[in-house]
Protein backbone atom coordinates (compact mmCIF):
# COMPACT_ATOMS: atom_id res chain seq x y z
CA UNK A 1 0.00 0.00 0.00
CA UNK A 2 1.72 3.53 -0.96
CA UNK A 3 1.71 6.33 1.17
CA UNK A 4 -0.77 8.14 -1.24
CA UNK A 5 -4.12 5.76 -0.31
CA UNK A 6 -3.41 5.30 3.44
CA UNK A 7 -6.52 4.89 5.66
CA UNK A 8 -8.53 7.37 7.19
CA UNK A 9 -8.89 4.50 10.23
CA UNK A 10 -7.02 2.09 10.88
CA UNK A 11 -9.61 -0.71 11.98
CA UNK A 12 -7.39 -3.39 13.89
CA UNK A 13 -5.37 -1.00 15.73
CA UNK A 14 -8.15 0.43 17.26
CA UNK A 15 -10.51 -3.27 17.74
CA UNK A 16 -6.79 -4.05 19.39
CA UNK A 17 -7.16 -0.75 21.60
CA UNK A 18 -10.15 -1.54 22.89
CA UNK A 19 -10.05 -4.88 23.35
CA UNK A 20 -6.64 -3.77 25.70
CA UNK A 21 -9.24 -1.24 27.40
CA UNK A 22 -11.27 -4.04 28.20
CA UNK A 23 -8.95 -6.56 29.10
CA UNK A 24 -7.42 -3.98 31.98
CA UNK A 25 -10.76 -2.31 33.18
CA UNK A 26 -10.99 -6.21 33.53
CA UNK A 27 -8.05 -6.28 35.51
CA UNK A 28 -6.98 -9.58 32.68
CA UNK A 29 -3.35 -10.58 32.41
CA UNK A 30 -2.95 -10.77 28.57
CA UNK A 31 -4.83 -10.17 25.51
CA UNK A 32 -4.71 -13.15 22.81
CA UNK A 33 -5.11 -12.88 19.17
CA UNK A 34 -5.12 -14.60 16.09
CA UNK A 35 -2.51 -14.65 13.54
CA UNK A 36 -4.53 -13.27 11.42
CA UNK A 37 -5.33 -10.46 13.62
CA UNK A 38 -1.32 -9.82 14.07
CA UNK A 39 -0.73 -9.94 10.79
CA UNK A 40 -3.23 -7.06 9.95
CA UNK A 41 -1.84 -5.38 13.06
CA UNK A 42 1.52 -5.98 11.86
CA UNK A 43 0.14 -3.92 8.29
CA UNK A 44 -1.19 -1.35 9.68
CA UNK A 45 1.22 0.00 12.15
CA UNK A 46 3.61 -0.42 9.26
CA UNK A 47 1.74 1.82 7.24
CA UNK A 48 0.80 4.34 10.31
CA UNK A 49 4.83 4.44 10.57
CA UNK A 50 5.82 4.78 7.18
CA UNK A 51 3.04 7.73 6.75
CA UNK A 52 4.79 8.45 10.55
CA UNK A 53 8.20 9.23 8.92
CA UNK A 54 7.57 10.59 5.55
CA UNK A 55 5.30 13.45 7.75
CA UNK A 56 8.33 13.73 10.19
CA UNK A 57 10.85 14.25 7.39
CA UNK A 58 8.15 16.62 5.73
CA UNK A 59 8.55 18.74 8.91
CA UNK A 60 12.25 18.98 9.19
CA UNK A 61 12.13 19.89 5.57
CA UNK A 62 9.61 23.28 6.14
CA UNK A 63 11.67 23.70 9.11
CA UNK A 64 14.73 24.11 7.61
CA UNK A 65 13.81 26.11 4.73
CA UNK A 66 11.79 28.26 7.07
CA UNK A 67 15.10 28.92 8.92
CA UNK A 68 17.06 29.35 5.79
CA UNK A 69 14.24 32.15 4.95
CA UNK A 70 14.62 33.86 8.61
CA UNK A 71 18.45 34.04 8.74
CA UNK A 72 19.19 35.16 5.25
CA UNK A 73 20.14 38.88 4.86
CA UNK A 74 20.66 40.16 1.43
CA UNK A 75 22.51 43.29 1.54
CA UNK A 76 22.94 45.44 -1.80
CA UNK A 77 24.97 48.68 -1.85
CA UNK A 78 25.57 51.17 -4.33
CA UNK A 79 27.42 54.17 -4.28
CA UNK A 80 24.74 57.51 -4.29
CA UNK A 81 25.93 60.04 -5.83
CA UNK A 82 29.49 59.91 -5.28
Amino acid sequence: MSQSNIPATLPTVEKFIQRAAVAEKSQQKEIRITIEEARALTQELAILTSKLGKTVGDIHQMLQELKESTTQVDVKMDGGSF
